[in-house]
């Protein structure tokens, strides 16, 4: 089987890889020659590429499309911050441009929409909260910050993957992909303390407070991510059934943080 890795930088061959790395950059496709006699793609990168070039990967031979796209779509759709919801549309116009092109070209897609995704210390989401904590010693949230939560690994996506490529109940289906165990957002943090090995020190501001300065912050960064609607969250339960999925194919995340040495990149 031959396995081919698109980046849009160039990336160093590890020895005996059986993966062929291929520069291309998703936002302006014009050849896909190198992916000759490629029948699976699995599209990582931003939902909304796909469509515009999922025509030039159909021609290469590709007669499976496994996507990601994000439970994003759903829960950021209402929020005030104009961004946020722009990328919940985005991702919900990309997921139905998916199926209509895929199901016109006779193409099988499965999209799959998983929550708070971690793993390796690479993600922007619980590693960024774990190096603040490894620094300052304290993390502050809003309110009671008792909104629950279903991180999940990395690992269990690149597993989901491998399962559906031939399995035919998946296909023409989307999947909510949450995490093995449900918290409250005060608990998630509370773990990463504990997988940090430091006394949990968790500060609690008033949610009208959390929102200003995210608001400043947001301001002075230039950053989504300093979203003030970040702080309603915090309370809000974003909690997402993978039942379909363990029914279909048989998926069956691992709860959070087991491996901290590992999956905050202590070492």
């Amino acid at each position: 089987m031959n396995v081919y890795a698109i980046s849009r930088y160039k990336q160093s061959l590890l020895p005996n890889s059986r993966v062929r790395w291929i520069k291309l950059d998703l936002d302006g496709v014009s050849d896909t020659s190198g992916l000759a006699n490629a029948d699976v793609l699995i599209h990582a990168a931003p939902l909304w590429l796909l469509p515009k070039n999922i025509k030039l990967f159909i021609r290469s031979g590709v007669t499976r499309v496994i996507a990601f796209s994000s439970t994003s779509a759903e829960t950021k759709s209402d929020t005030r911050d104009h961004k946020e919801r722009d990328i919940a549309d985005r991702l919900q116009r990309a997921e139905k441009e998916c199926r209509c092109l895929c199901q016109d070209h006779d193409v099988a897609l499965t999209v799959f929409r998983p929550t708070l995704i971690y793993g390796f210390g690479r993600d922007r989401n619980i590693t960024t909260i774990a190096h603040f904590i490894r620094r300052f010693g304290f993390f502050a949230v809003a309110g009671e910050a008792k909104g629950k939560r279903q991180p999940v690994h990395a690992m269990d996506l690149v597993a989901s993957c491998i399962s559906v490529i031939d399995n035919s109940k998946s296909m023409n289906r989307t999947y909510n992909l949450s995490g093995g165990e449900v918290l409250t957002y005060k608990a998630m943090i509370g773990r990463i303390f504990e997988g940090l090995d430091k006394p949990s020190r968790i500060v609690h501001l008033p949610v009208s407070l959390y929102r200003m300065g995210l608001r400043c912050m947001s301001v002075l960064k230039g950053r989504s991510s300093y979203s003030p609607d970040v702080a309603d969250r915090m309370n809000r339960d974003l909690v997402f059934s993978h039942q379909q999925a363990t029914t279909d194919f048989g998926y069956r995340p691992a709860k959070f943080l087991i491996d901290p040495d590992q999956d905050l990149n202590l070492n």
